[in-house]
């Protein structure tokens, strides 16, 4: 990796007042002919050694520095990104005037005196802790980044220029739009047009360059070019313009000769610029980190049958859950087909739900019940409150619900039309989120509980069969075994407490696991214990170690005929697994390996594809540096929802901040999951917002965590208040541990990047290299004002 190659720069040292003035007019001179006659000049009374450490210490300033200046969460006021000696910077307003006033000094570089210079600002925490004017309280947490829309990525094979050009463009209905351009290349562009027409993606724009064809002398510039909108940028500023992508759809070369004719003259402030390569990268990294570490949970229809879920790690404790006492996938019965009817009805495009879940164990067997706010009347929804919500099993779960559409098909049809035939049986996307919370179970039994019978909650129990096969997809194209499987008959005999001795034979098996087929049903259920006898193999070999061995059961078929197991772990577990590795070794002509099917890419990225462009919830990545937690990136689609105009309240210009939820305590939420000691797998938090608008902008913004109220009554009055005063909100937070964000960004991937500059490349790899926690937020407002019974 890049990173063996990185060359630590020394920690600045503030440079004293009264050598100040001789560096500045040492600085400007180092490596010039004069250098030396000035400083002899300049230091009369100093010997040659001290001249030499007065040089040596210029050469150490003038050296060039390729680290970027990042003083988020390090100085008094509001930083932005800025784009400087290919590099990206992130300064406030005293760090890049000083810049101004002194990059001349240091020949128009960035060098480790400049770089030093920007992090000691008389703003700095700092210098202002030395100076004893910074509060104890003062957090160097950083929750701002610029969004990053998922999903979206900039194709373009071509270098573009930066190019502001007058434009005229002409509607699907005729109206006719004046604005500029933004960047150009000879397939597309970026323009900027007023933001109260309407723009549809897809739609097809004729564009007139008026202005550029006087430039350049080409008359076809003032025919009008065909573009489709293929793009429309989160506006976030709010002002008055709508920054749009297109894509040439005119058959001609006029662009190309255009480009050639600007690029020619002195006057042009162009740019050739590889950054939509690093962009892409970065987005791309980011994003299969939220494919990999979300903990919702996506499935995939065809029609009314559910057909695929996409697995992570996060997520299959939600898929687990959904499985009976015989380990069998019953989810599907999740969506009846009256909530079929009502979630995808004919006409939208998207829609979401809530719904109650609980299971309860009758003998042997698992019964599931699910209920949606709109199947329940008061006395129903709070019998069926009180019943589950006592329970371990209780769930509380939203499911959303989008249609796949023609423009996803042309979308993935961009990338690659191979995708299209993998897609064309699929018809919606649903994505389910688990916003069960422990500490509010509670709220469910505020009000009195009904005296009607329990049994009239049996409506809402599910059918246990039959069994929908549901194809379970791991999110990445990767083996999930932990060891090769090999097919082999053998006879064998099961004994267990219930069902007494079975008679069978192995269909599979491994050093640690175990696939067999009984003659008779089996009647135990998962995670019960079993003794197993290689009937065969101890005629074979008496004195082999298989009788009576013992295993879990994993998983039972819906005939209960076919059951597999894994060898449970004890003082013989060992030699056990030992022999059959032997077994394995000394036979492997004989056995033929049950290969392990991996998931179809094609199909598998088309997935991937759909789900970014459908967020149900706004990821965000936590990167370290020193011992400073920052937001390094917060994922966006657009159109953005109200979650991600809150987000947007108290961020600069172009960004998102989580500052309306969590406000500067960023360690303190994200630290039981980044410690050393004690480390959390997972943390939720759930935070009420009140908001305060004034001519639809949010003006005012208060955040309290559930655990700053005392009662529920407290939460409702803070609710009530709210409403009164403008909106109320519910945040859910979520937040895991990332160990390797380099995993993510692999040298294969940052390989190219480097021949186009090493030091964006080192940039990138920094970043991810520093990646130590994943969250999403997901507005639960709908949720809480249920729980709390809080009508509208």
């Amino acid at each position: 990796m890049l990173s063996s190659n990185f060359r630590i720069l020394p920690d600045f040292i503030e440079m004293k007042d009264h050598d100040k003035a001789l560096f500045d007019q040492l600085l400007p001179l180092y490596e010039q002919d004069a250098f030396d006659a000035v400083l002899a000049e300049l230091t009369p009374n100093e010997n040659a050694s001290e001249r030499l450490i007065t040089k040596m210490e210029v050469r150490r300033l003038m050296s060039p520095c390729s680290k970027p200046v990042d003083l988020r969460g390090k100085v008094v006021g509001e930083c932005r990104r800025y784009f400087l000696h290919e590099v990206n910077h992130w300064m406030d307003d005293v760090a890049i005037n000083l810049y101004h006033r002194r990059v001349d000094i240091y020949q128009g570089r960035m060098t480790v005196g400049l770089w030093e210079e920007l992090h000691n600002t008389p703003n700095s925490y700092r210098v202002l802790q030395r100076q004893g004017d910074v509060r104890a309280t003062e957090s160097l947490d950083t929750v701002d980044a610029v969004p990053l829309r998922f999903g979206h990525y900039l194709s373009r094979s071509e270098n573009r220029i930066q190019l502001s050009s007058r434009i005229q463009a002409f509607l699907p209905d005729g109206t006719e739009v004046n604005g500029s351009t933004i960047d150009i290349s000879n397939s597309g562009m970026q323009i900027k047009l007023p933001s109260s027409f309407h723009y549809e993606t897809g739609s097809t724009l004729v564009i007139y360059f008026p202005q550029l064809g006087d430039e350049c002398q080409l008359a076809e510039l003032f025919s009008g070019l065909n573009y489709r909108v293929v793009g429309k940028e989160l506006n976030l500023n709010g002002d008055n313009f709508q920054r749009l992508r297109l894509r040439l759809m005119s058959s001609t070369d006029v662009i190309k000769d255009a480009i050639e004719i600007k690029s020619q003259t002195d006057d042009l402030d162009s740019r050739r610029e590889n950054e939509d390569k690093f962009l892409t990268t970065r987005s791309r990294a980011y994003e299969q980190v939220f494919l990999e570490q979300t903990p919702s949970l996506p499935l995939f229809f065809c029609g009314n049958r559910l057909r695929y879920s996409l697995l992570t790690e996060q997520n299959r404790e939600l898929w687990d859950y959904w499985h009976d006492e015989r380990n069998q996938p019953v989810i599907d019965k999740l969506f009846s087909e009256k909530r079929l009817q009502y979630l995808a009805l004919e006409g939208l495009t998207n829609s979401e739900t809530l719904v109650y879940c609980f299971n309860h164990q009758h003998g042997a067997k698992t019964y599931f019940f699910s209920a949606c706010p709109t199947e329940l009347d008061a006395e129903l929804r709070h019998l069926f409150w009180h019943i589950g919500s006592s329970r371990p099993s209780w769930r509380v779960l939203r499911v959303t619900m989008a249609k796949i559409s023609e423009e996803d098909a042309r979308r993935l049809q961009e990338v690659s039309p191979a995708y299209i035939q993998q897609i064309d049986e699929l018809t919606h996307i649903a994505t389910i989120q688990d916003l069960t919370l422990s500490q509010v179970s509670s709220d469910f039994r505020i009000p009195i509980k009904p005296k009607h019978p329990v049994k009239q909650l049996n409506r809402f129990a599910h059918s246990r069969d039959p069994i929908l096969p549901v194809e379970a997809v791991p999110s990445v194209l990767a083996p999930q075994r932990k060891e090769p499987r090999y097919q082999h008959r053998t006879k064998t005999t099961l004994v267990h407490h219930l069902t007494g001795e079975l008679q069978g034979q192995t269909i599979d098996f491994s050093t640690q696991g175990l696939n067999v087929l009984l003659s008779k049903p089996f009647t135990g259920s998962k995670q019960q214990e079993v003794s197993i006898t290689f009937t065969d193999l101890k005629r074979v070999d008496p004195k082999a170690p298989l009788g009576n061995v013992p295993y879990k059961v994993v998983q039972i078929s819906e005939d209960r005929t076919n059951i597999k197991l894994a060898l449970l772990k004890d003082r013989h577990s060992k030699h056990r697994s030992h022999y059959l590795q032997r077994l394995i070794e000394h036979n492997q002509h004989k056995l033929l390996l049950d290969s392990e099917k991996l998931p179809d890419a094609p199909l598998l990225h088309a997935m991937h594809q759909m789900l970014l462009t459908r967020l149900s919830a706004t990821p965000y990545f936590i990167v370290r540096r020193g011992e400073t937690l920052q937001v390094s990136a917060i994922g966006a689609n657009f159109p953005g929802n109200e979650l991600s105009r809150l987000l947007q309240k108290n961020a600069g210009s172009g960004m998102m901040s989580l500052r309306s939820v969590i406000g500067e305590h960023l360690s303190k939420y994200v630290s039981p999951v980044t410690r050393l000691r004690n480390r959390e797998e997972q943390v939720r938090h759930e935070f009420y917002i009140s908001a305060t608008f004034t001519d639809g902008a949010i003006i005012d913004v208060t955040s309290r965590p559930l655990e700053s109220f005392s009662s529920p009554e407290e939460r409702k009055m803070f609710i009530t208040q709210a409403r009164k005063r403008g909106k109320f909100f519910a945040v859910r937070n979520w937040l895991q541990p990332l160990d390797d964000g380099n995993q993510w960004l692999p040298t294969e991937t940052l390989a190219p990047l480097v021949t186009l500059s090493t030091q964006r490349a080192r940039q990138l790899e920094m970043e991810f290299t520093d990646l130590c926690a994943y969250g999403e937020m997901s507005d639960i407002t709908d949720e809480v004002l249920r729980r709390l019974e809080i009508g509208g």
